[in-house]
């Protein structure tokens, strides 16, 4: 029974899930549950803090999805840092349990670029909204890019 749950469960993950898997267990193993996980932690509470601040003076927060525009299919696999790299945009939004999402804003060098928004804690109605009406004035999402094989 346990060979089977191991190779069924493996069977649904591909190598970057398990490398992330990996480094969570890592993290949380003992003798680093001190060193990483509780400080991790205290750091998530003050990026929480810093969002409900900026909250009491806006709506939605706007910015890039990711410091570049998407890469070429394939383009990186073999690289998961800049794959990791690629979420520093959006690790916060995660982090603080905010609502976000990204949508398409153009593109750049042929490339897509995306918009991400992020709403307040249990405002997603807003958030949507938000999207709703820049697609209504724009065209991006209805654009496709250039194939990159």
């Amino acid at each position: 029974m346990l060979d089977l749950y191991k190779r069924s469960r493996a069977q649904g993950f591909g190598a970057e899930v398990k490398r992330r898997i990996m480094i969570g267990t890592y993290a949380l193993s003992a003798g680093y549950y001190d060193a990483y996980y509780l400080k991790a932690q205290q750091i998530r509470r003050l990026i929480s803090n810093d969002f409900a601040e900026a909250f009491k003076q806006v709506d939605v927060i706007l910015g890039p999805t990711s410091p570049t525009t998407a890469f070429k299919i394939g383009e990186k696999v073999d690289d998961p840092i800049s794959m990791y790299l690629s979420d520093i945009n959006t690790i916060s939004v995660n982090l603080a349990g905010l609502p976000g999402l990204s949508i398409p804003a153009g593109f750049a060098n042929q490339r897509p670029v995306g918009l991400q928004l992020i709403g307040n804690y249990l405002n997603e109605a807003r958030l949507l909204n938000v999207a709703h009406q820049y697609q209504q004035r724009t065209d991006w999402h209805r654009q496709n890019p250039p194939k990159f094989l």
